[in-house]
């Protein structure tokens, strides 16, 4: 009787200890502390120690707010020559892969963590994680939401405030709520877009 007390008492508290990350404890305190846009090489190099993986020449301008059960850093890859702004929200409760060059700008959501439609007492039901996948050199407005199971194709451009619920394909310019596709650029002809005046898409 004793023993299974304390086997039900040792599970209990390994549930609500899943969120708890020892290897990222000391790393986000210390990205706390940091000036917001400054000692970005030295917050990256951080971030490497507590286990992710990140490519060369990657800049973090923040802290990353990142959630999710077991060895979370484990399901992060950012790619090379990266820049990323913050706030930054990952659910790592399934991988997120962020291809080289991609630039991500704040307030930006990546959301893994997917739920069936249940029945009428509780909508929400079972998770169904799926894993988010960002091409290389994409670029990503600020305040933009990706949600679970979700591929932007390399070169493509997510308008600010955007929420993605589809594939996007390679080196088309999406916006909306949901994203849609309003333009596809050239490998060479709208390699200075979009710096024209005027342009709807000035804001990313």
């Amino acid at each position: 009787m004793q023993n299974g007390f304390w086997f039900r008492g040792s599970r209990a508290v390994a549930r609500e200890c899943s969120g708890l990350h020892p290897r990222l404890i000391p790393i986000d305190l210390i990205a706390r502390a940091l000036p917001h846009l400054a000692f970005s090489k030295l917050r990256t190099q951080l971030y490497r120690l507590a286990g992710i993986a990140i490519g060369r020449r990657t800049l973090i301008a923040g802290r990353l707010h990142l959630i999710g059960p077991g060895a979370i850093e484990s399901r992060l890859r950012i790619g090379a020559g990266c820049y990323l702004t913050t706030p930054l929200f990952i659910d790592l409760t399934s991988h997120v892969s962020i291809g080289d060059g991609v630039g991500i700008g704040h307030h930006t959501v990546l959301v893994t963590t997917a739920h069936e439609i249940g029945p009428p007492e509780q909508r929400m039901g079972m998770a169904n994680p799926q894993p988010i996948v960002i091409g290389d050199g994409v670029w990503i407005g600020a305040r933009v939401t990706i949600l679970p199971g979700v591929s932007i194709g390399a070169g493509a451009v997510v308008g600010a405030g955007s929420v993605v619920t589809h594939d996007i394909p390679p080196n088309a310019v999406a916006v909306g709520v949901p994203a849609r596709v309003r333009r596809v650029l050239g490998q060479a002809h709208d390699r200075g877009w979009p710096r024209r005046a005027n342009s709807r898409f000035s804001t990313l």
